[in-house]
């Protein structure tokens, strides 16, 4: 674990990126501050208003638009004037309406935390996708294969812990939650090739391995932390469920009817 994963450090364009966003709970992991604030998009820039809001750039907010067309996703501030913030969207629109999202009462300590197993190749600083960028961090996962049959997948997540930063952060939560060790963090796995990198992470500002596309990426998956398995000098492991894995949470969690497909409920011959 001390060194990344080298497919993911020799970049081709079909080098298969990995991404993990670890996003904290509100209440168990962090006291919140409830924001609800109006946005308006033009182009791919998204300009939030919030009186006073106190943040800088950099700082990572996991946005739900409530209203207009805006996209739900993990945003990173890029400018702050004393009323308002930017991020950039993924997508080129023009919508506006109102947006909600929680930060930390201590406003400086995120709610998301953003990593990859590498570095860009234009200066081995950290990687960005989507705007956001993720630091570099010796991590692997495994345990996401599906059979169809049986129990779903319980796949684990390992960080190096070489320079005790997954210790820190779960001190951290701890304050709030005691000896909660990120159980219930919400983990989303992107994937991506290499060929659609952000240009910004290559030498003079160009991938040489294909054309950049903040929209071509694997569909995500996302899991959540059940425990921690491990924690040592070098490494923290955690096991990760599903939705469903989830105490309390029953299947179906949508109705599947006729309104949906007209031969529900009826039988057809061979």
């Amino acid at each position: 674990m001390a060194n990344p994963v080298p497919e993911l450090q020799q970049k081709t364009n079909k080098s298969i990126i990995e991404l993990y966003s670890v996003e904290l709970k509100a209440d168990v992991h962090y006291t919140k501050v409830a924001n609800t604030a109006t946005y308006s998009q033009s182009g791919t820039t998204i300009t939030v208003t919030l009186t006073a809001h106190g943040f800088s750039t950099g700082l990572i907010l996991s946005l739900d638009f409530t209203s207009g067309n805006g996209i739900d996703g993990i945003y990173t501030i890029q400018t702050v004037a004393t009323d308002t913030f930017t991020v950039t969207a993924t997508t080129s629109q023009s919508t506006s309406g109102n947006v909600s999202f929680n930060v930390n009462s201590t406003i400086t300590d995120p709610t998301v935390y953003l990593f990859h197993a590498g570095n860009n190749i234009k200066d081995k600083n950290d990687l960005i996708w989507q705007a956001n960028t993720y630091s570099k961090m010796p991590v692997t996962s495994a345990g996401y294969l599906y059979s169809g049959k049986g129990k779903l997948p319980r796949p684990t997540l390992t960080f190096s812990n070489l320079l005790g930063v997954i210790t820190a952060l779960m001190q951290l939560v701890n304050k709030t939650t005691a000896f909660c060790d990120l159980q219930g963090a919400k983990i989303t796995r992107r994937r991506t090739l290499g060929r659609f990198l952000d240009a910004v992470n290559f030498p003079s500002s160009i991938n040489p391995y294909g054309t950049p596309d903040p929209s071509a990426e694997l569909p995500k998956e996302i899991y959540f932390i059940e425990r921690k398995v491990t924690e040592s000098r070098d490494i923290v492991q955690f096991e990760l469920v599903s939705t469903f894995d989830l105490v309390g949470v029953g299947a179906p969690k949508k109705l599947v009817t006729r309104a949906d497909f007209p031969l529900v409920g009826t039988l057809q011959n061979a």
